[in-house]
C-alpha cells in the first residue's frame, strides 16, 4: 500500500495575530482508489472503505433479491453498482477477492440465484440473529422493495 501526503497552506487571523498554517493529510492508495470510485458512483461507499464496508454493500444488494422478515440497509442491485464493486476488486486487495468476483460476475450476467446463499453467508459471519433470508424474493416482492428503497420520488 503506497502512502502519500497532501498539504494545505492557509492563513488564520485571530485577535489581530496572523498565523500561517500547514495541514498535512496522509492518504493511502486504497483510500485514493475508493474516493475515485465513490466520486463516479451515485451512492456513497458504506461507513469507511474497508473489507467490512465492501462486504456490507454486497449484503445490502442481496436485500433486493431475497425474502427475509427483517432487512437493514439497501444498495440497489444495478449494473452501475456491480461495476463499481468490481472496480474496487481490480484496484485493491480484499480478502476472498475471488469469491466476491465470482458473485459479482454472476450478478452482472443477470444470475441472482446465489443471493440467498450470499446473504446468509455474510449475515452468519456477522453473527446475525434476526433477518435470515428464507428464499429468493418474488418479482412482486422485489418490485415493492425497489419502489420503497430506491424510487421514493
Amino acid at each position: 500500500m503506497k502512502n502519500f501526503m497532501l498539504g494545505l497552506i492557509g492563513v488564520i487571523v485571530l485577535g489581530g495575530i496572523m498565523a500561517v498554517v500547514f495541514i498535512s493529510i496522509e492518504k493511502s492508495k486504497d483510500t485514493e482508489v475508493a474516493e475515485s470510485i465513490q466520486a463516479e458512483s451515485s451512492e456513497p461507499l458504506p461507513y469507511e472503505y474497508s473489507k467490512k464496508g465492501f462486504e456490507q454493500r454486497i449484503h445490502e444488494m442481496t436485500h433486493q433479491k431475497v425474502y427475509a422478515e427483517d432487512k437493514w440497509g439497501a444498495f440497489e442491485m444495478k449494473e452501475e453498482n456491480i461495476n463499481m464493486l468490481l472496480s474496487i476488486l481490480d484496484e485493491t486487495e480484499i480478502e476472498n477477492e475471488d469469491s466476491y468476483r465470482e458473485i459479482l460476475n454472476k450478478w452482472k450476467m443477470g444470475d441472482f440465484s446465489n443471493s440467498v446463499e450470499v446473504h446468509n453467508s455474510i449475515w452468519s459471519s456477522n453473527e446475525g440473529d434476526i433477518g435470515e433470508a428464507e428464499r429468493l424474493a418474488t418479482p412482486e416482492e422485489e418490485k415493492i422493495f425497489v419502489e420503497e428503497n430506491f424510487r421514493m420520488d
